[in-house]
């Protein structure tokens, strides 16, 4: 087909009209992209970018954006902030020296200086509102080159007013550390007023434990700024841990209930040594050994000398001697043991050694009494008496008895009993109250020993059964807790605090969100066992709940019962706005980019080309800085290069 030299030449310049119209378009866009970005928080505000003029190209300025920050309300004594940039809008790299502040309510943060910024950069800051006292501030804020160069002044504006009375307390835990049963601790609590209203304290109570409170009465008011203290006492009249709390009832609209956990630990006074039972007499065979053995009580550490004949011997300092090989001068020798501690000293009663020169049996038993202590009416304790044959021939054990109170008893061993020379066996003895009260009986071992028979003491009380449950803490408090996420875990222990086997038969928890693990019945706990249950709270909408554990048993004062509180608060929302300038050549819209890093890695946030000049982005997460870019987009579809980049950091 050939083509006339006119219509070449249109054909030719229609071409290139539509290159240079499609240069322009894209230069148009390029120029469109670079046009700085204006990206705050949306937790501190909306600011549009694009509202000052541009400097000629030849002078060095620096650019405060925006030029005027207005931090709205809140209360005397709150930080908040709004961010801002500081841009090199000239040709040439310049130091940001200095930064004045025409107010001392106003401060900025996230400038190190001197700042180096090359032409065209920029640097994001942070400007702080800090009142100190109630009613409309305003200050200016202006930023100055080490050359003399200003940015201008940028304008800050607040109001502050009075917060309303809120409480403190110098700890959430107060351990009073140990005291003697009897005697009396004492720490104290200081309660604050950090609010700006009269904080009123209507009501204090101590609950669990040898606790108490002195000092303040209520109702009680505590003007703004200034404090009370409560003194809080440990009086305990049993040995052992102990724990409880204080709560305090205000006005305090966020914190109407406050909850202080108490402990202490009680101990006994020093107890001098005595003698639990005695070293025995024994019979051995010349050329043998021989074994005492003393057990004592009182405080510890105890120490021990045993003596042989009134002497102390060298090196006896345990709670048994084991003599040298016997001869027939040590017969009717006497030993004893001297023991003492801190408080004061006590001397056994002493053994008789027996040795025989000759073919005998002889016979030797770890103990000449047994003590049963207190024992559970109905629950049967046992102890294992050992049997020796000290002589050189087999003994043989005939009969063993036991006699006077029905509540002893003997096993372990079939008649006749046959021990070779040098051996020993066992027996065990049983005590099993019927009754509340002592007990006492012997039992008797008739054998083929020339001291035969031999005798040994039993004694016991009979007590009556307590089915007690102690439950600790007896009060869980959550704080607040985000809805639809859980708190962190609590444990309530339950511990048998009687003397005999408590049964629990059913826990079950109520209120709205709260959930309990562990601790499953039903379950039996023998004295001082303990069981722990999980507590967690997991609101799902907001507001305060209370609720509670319930322990059934066959305890005395069952249910047991632990109350529990908490808040459900709806989770903290943030939002970024992101604004530019025009493309000054027609476009379709606009695209939004965004990037975690700085200078890489932008994904495009926006489903569908964005018809304005603004984007808010929704999607943001906690303590996390995010970086921003646009792009213009031509009706062919062109899109322009990325525009500079700007940060929000997300709080």
């Amino acid at each position: 087909m050939r083509v006339g030299r006119g219509e070449s030449q249109k054909h030719t310049q229609g071409s290139l009209r539509q290159s240079r119209n499609l240069r322009q378009l894209r230069a148009l866009l390029a120029f469109a992209a670079v046009t700085p970005l204006a990206v705050i928080s949306g937790c501190s505000g909306f600011v549009s970018a694009g509202g000052s003029k541009t400097p000629p190209p030849s002078q060095d300025t620096i650019q405060v954006t925006p030029t005027s920050l207005n931090f709205g309300h809140t209360v005397v004594g709150k930080k908040i902030s709004q961010s801002a940039s500081v841009t090199n809008t000239g040709k040439t790299s310049v130091s940001v020296s200095d930064a004045s502040l025409s107010s001392s309510q106003f401060s900025i943060s996230g400038l190190t200086m001197p700042l180096s910024l090359p032409a065209g950069q920029s640097s994001t800051f942070q400007v702080w509102f800090t009142p100190n006292a109630t009613g409309n501030a305003s200050g200016t804020l202006t930023l100055q080159t080490s050359n003399g160069l200003s940015s201008g002044q940028v304008a800050l504006t607040g109001s502050a007013t009075t917060g309303p009375q809120q409480i403190g307390v110098s700890s959430a835990s107060l351990n009073l550390g140990s005291a003697m049963v009897g005697t009396t601790a004492k720490g104290t609590l200081t309660i604050t007023n950090a609010g700006g209203a009269n904080l009123i304290l209507s009501l204090i109570s101590v609950s669990g434990g040898s606790f108490g409170v002195s000092g303040m009465t209520t109702p009680n008011t505590i003007t703004p700024g200034n404090s009370a203290v409560l003194t809080v006492s440990f009086s305990p009249t049993s040995a052992g841990t102990d724990s409880g709390s204080i709560t305090i009832t205000s006005n305090d609209p966020q914190t109407p209930t406050t909850i202080i956990t108490l402990a202490g630990t009680a101990t006994l006074a020093p107890v001098a040594p005595t003698i639990t039972t005695p070293p025995a007499n024994q019979t051995v065979t010349a050329g043998q050994t021989a074994s005492f053995t003393v057990v004592a009580g009182g405080t510890a550490p105890l120490s021990f000398q045993w003596q042989k004949n009134g002497a102390n011997i060298a090196g006896a300092t345990s709670a048994s001697y084991t003599t040298a090989a016997a001869t027939t001068s040590d017969s009717g020798s006497t030993f004893r043991a001297v023991v003492n501690n801190t408080v004061g000293t006590v001397t056994s009663a002493a053994a008789t050694l027996t040795v025989n020169a000759v073919p005998t049996p002889g016979i030797q038993v770890s103990s000449t009494s047994i003590n049963f202590g207190n024992g559970v009416v109905g629950r049967t304790s046992s102890q294992v008496l050992t049997i020796s044959n000290t002589g050189a021939t087999t003994l043989g054990i005939t009969q063993v008895n036991t006699s006077g109170s029905g509540s002893f008893s003997v096993s372990g061993f079939s008649l006749p009993l046959n021990v070779n020379a040098g051996k020993q066996t066992t027996i065990t003895a049983t005590f099993l109250p019927a009754s509340v009260g002592t007990a006492s009986g012997n039992i008797s071992i008739v054998s083929n020993a020339p001291t035969s028979p031999t005798l040994v003491g039993l004694s016991g009380t009979g007590i009556a059964a307590t089915l007690t449950l102690g439950i600790s803490p007896t009060s869980l408090s959550f704080g607040n807790v985000t809805t639809g996420t859980s708190s962190q875990t609590q444990n309530v222990t339950i511990t048998n605090t009687g003397n005999a086997n408590v049964k629990i038969s059913q826990i079950t928890v109520s209120g709205a969100g709260y959930s309990v693990t562990g601790g499953s019945t039903p379950v039996t706990l023998s004295p001082s066992q303990s069981t722990t249950m999980v507590t967690q709270f997991s609101p799902t909408v907001a507001g305060s709940v209370n609720g509670g554990i319930s322990v059934v048993s066959n305890a005395n004062g069952s249910p047991a019962s632990v109350s529990l509180s908490g808040t459900g608060v709806v989770p903290v929302q943030h939002l970024v706005a992101v604004t530019w300038n025009a493309s000054p050549s027609t476009v379709s819209g606009y695209n939004v980019y965004r990037s975690t890093v700085s200078g890489s890695a932008y994904t495009k946030i926006n489903s569908s080309l964005v018809a304005g000049l603004s984007y808010s982005d929704s999607t943001v997460q906690n303590s996390t800085t995010y970086f921003y870019v646009t792009t213009a987009v031509d009706s062919n579809g062109l899109e322009s290069s990325f525009s500079n980049e700007m940060s929000a950091p997300i709080p």
